[in-house]
């Protein structure tokens, strides 16, 4: 976070301002003067839902009486908005702001989480690649111990790639480059150990409630889609995952659609140079 801070300075006061909002509506004129820069608000605010009258629901932007900048959240009176009777929707415009649709949340912690984590989302996509590394836990800093049947490893053992929901990934024993590492027995004795320090104390506040390490057992030089198929471990505990392969193959013609490689796909394959293959689905 002490990296990205200054990327997310207007969108962390947003969020400040529209917490303020919802949980306290009655005690947010405290902080009414204090000005906010709206340009992502005004792109895809939040706004509150009143269906009290399930005929004729009543649309209410959470800073509806803000007309110079400042963010006075005291709403405007008749339109008031209890907890009871509204919900909290992000509204999504098309680029002349014609036409617009609601994204209903089953509750407000679940649409301020969304909705910070998509205009964070769109933050970072505005920054290089490369920048975006530099901002991220090097493997240094992670990687503290390692061990592999037994035998001691570092944090050079581990590949680097960039994933976008998870910043910074490393790979061990992927085989695109160096020589294949084989494990010739089973049990934790001799398989891969980690001692990983999570940072947790320089975590982006509003973008995640949890700490712990993302994890995914995949084949050598293939790529690893973590965010599908990966595995939690929790930060101040000792973790250990046993693993069993099981690999299942659909057969082609006569039986289905699939391919054998997926090279007839009319798709580009963005993922080719990691021996990963596509599938008819």
């Amino acid at each position: 976070y002490s990296k990205v801070k200054h990327l997310l300075k207007d969108l962390d006061e947003l969020m400040e301002a529209v917490l303020e909002r919802i949980l306290g509506p009655e005690l947010s004129h405290v902080n009414a003067t204090r000005a906010l820069n709206l340009t992502l608000w005004n792109h895809m605010p939040l706004v509150f839902i009143n269906e009290q009258n399930p005929h004729h629901p009543v649309v209410l932007d959470l800073f509806e009486d803000n007309y110079n900048g400042s963010a006075s959240s005291t709403p405007a009176p008749g339109r008031t908005c209890s907890a009871h009777g509204c919900k909290v929707a992000m509204r999504l415009c098309s680029h002349n702001g014609t036409t617009c649709n609601f994204r209903n949340f089953s509750s407000a912690t679940q649409a301020v989480t969304e909705w910070y984590t998509l205009q964070a989302t769109n933050i970072f996509a505005q920054v290089p690649n490369k920048e975006l590394v530099a901002m991220g836990y090097p493997a240094e800093q992670l990687i503290l111990a390692c061990l592999f049947g037994a035998e001691p490893c570092t944090y050079r053992n581990f590949t680097p790639i960039f994933n976008p929901d998870y910043g910074n990934c490393y790979i061990f024993n992927w085989g695109m480059k160096e020589k294949a590492l084989p494990s010739a027995n089973p049990g934790d004795d001799f398989g891969l150990k980690l001692i990983l320090d999570v940072g947790q104390e320089d975590y982006v506040p509003f973008l995640t409630s949890t700490a712990g390490a993302r994890l995914m057992l995949h084949e050598q030089m293939s790529y690893p889609f973590i965010k599908e198929e990966g595995i939690f471990a929790m930060s101040g505990m000792e973790t250990s995952i046993g693993v069993l392969v099981d690999k299942l193959e659909r057969k082609g013609e006569p039986y289905s659609q699939c391919t054998v490689n997926g090279s007839d796909v009319p798709i580009r394959n963005l993922y080719s140079d990691y021996n990963t293959t596509y599938s008819i689905q």
